[in-house]
């Protein structure tokens, strides 16, 4: 079973909890799809009880769900779903009777043209991108006016994707496309590649800001790179984070960085441990608290904790708890 799960603001200080599994069998090639969505109120800076569940079957594209800002729901939450020409948008229902499936459908982003699997919005839906592993570009589109529900986007401008290390990534068929995250601004975004680059780029700037570098050995297919983001900055930080394999020593390294000046970066280790049967054990993620105070680890069943806010030094986010 592969799992993930997040925490995502609302309104009204409330938080989303939208958790994603799927199952094989073991005897069939039969697969089952389960989605969680349950919505908490925030209380002195933790989750309180439910107020409302939804924990059943999900379709297959809940893998594909990319939360975003909202300003015609309850909730202030939409998903969308990239479909190369389009992506479609489904708001949370929580009327629907107990057990009905909770995502409807509202409203459609036009694309100018169809674009690869490796797409995402700005939180304000004006402005999208989308990396093109062949060409090692990024082509940045954006909104017409209108419905946010309802938008045309157009091609702007196209960046080149960093290659310090002068990587074949064509030739050598590394795997997928490109990682890209938004801050939560919209002013910045990040860019992951499989041979172990991540850029970040002011939005308006054809040159990146700061390009990172992860030891990659050429003989090893994994990703290299799992859950770039920012936080969300309301604390007064801005962070970019993200969790590197590092196959050779069998860890998990956070990369941890001020993504305001770039001039501060912490690493945190995490140990792992193979299982003879079924592998890892428990499910692995990374995520902030929605005031971006706190960021959190999971892995193989142990949860880890950090309080980026206790210090307010030069080392402000190593108020590890």
């Amino acid at each position: 079973m592969a799992n993930s799960f997040t925490l995502i603001p609302i309104n009204r200080n409330r938080i989303l909890l939208i958790g994603m599994s799927f199952e094989e069998s073991y005897y069939t090639d039969e697969t089952w799809d389960y989605l969680h969505l349950s919505i908490h109120e925030i209380r002195s800076y933790r989750v309180g009880p439910a107020l409302w569940t939804y924990h059943n079957y999900g379709h297959s594209n809940i893998f594909q769900l990319q939360p975003m800002k909202s300003t015609t729901n309850t909730l202030g939450i939409t998903f969308g779903v990239d479909s190369k020409s389009r992506m479609e948008l489904f708001d949370v229902s929580t009327d629907a009777k107990e057990d009905s499936y909770p995502l409807v459908e509202a409203g459609q982003l036009n694309y100018s043209r169809q674009l690869n699997d490796a797409v995402v919005l700005s939180p304000d839906r004006r402005i999208l991108l989308n990396a093109d592993q062949d060409t090692e570009t990024i082509d940045v589109f954006h909104s017409g006016p209108g419905d946010t529900d309802n938008m045309d986007f157009s091609f702007v401008t196209r960046v080149s994707i960093p290659n310090p290390k002068g990587t074949n990534r064509k030739e050598e068929r590394l795997l997928g496309a490109p990682l890209l995250a938004f801050s939560a601004d919209g002013t910045k975004f990040a860019a992951g590649t499989a041979d172990g680059v991540v850029s970040v780029w002011d939005i308006r700037s054809k040159i990146p800001l700061k390009v990172f570098e992860v030891d990659v050995p050429r003989s090893i297919l994994q990703w290299p790179i799992w859950y770039l983001q920012f936080s969300s900055g309301i604390s007064g930080k801005e962070v970019l984070v993200f969790m590197e394999n590092e196959v050779s020593t069998d860890l998990k390294i956070i990369h941890l960085i001020d993504a305001t000046s770039f001039e501060m970066e912490e690493t945190l280790c995490l140990p792992t441990t193979s299982y003879f049967y079924g592998g890892n054990r428990g499910t692995n993620t990374l995520f902030f608290e929605p005031n971006g105070g706190s960021m959190y680890a999971s892995l193989e069943g142990t949860l880890y904790e950090w309080n980026l806010r206790k210090n307010t030094g030069p080392e402000w986010w190593l108020g590890e708890t």
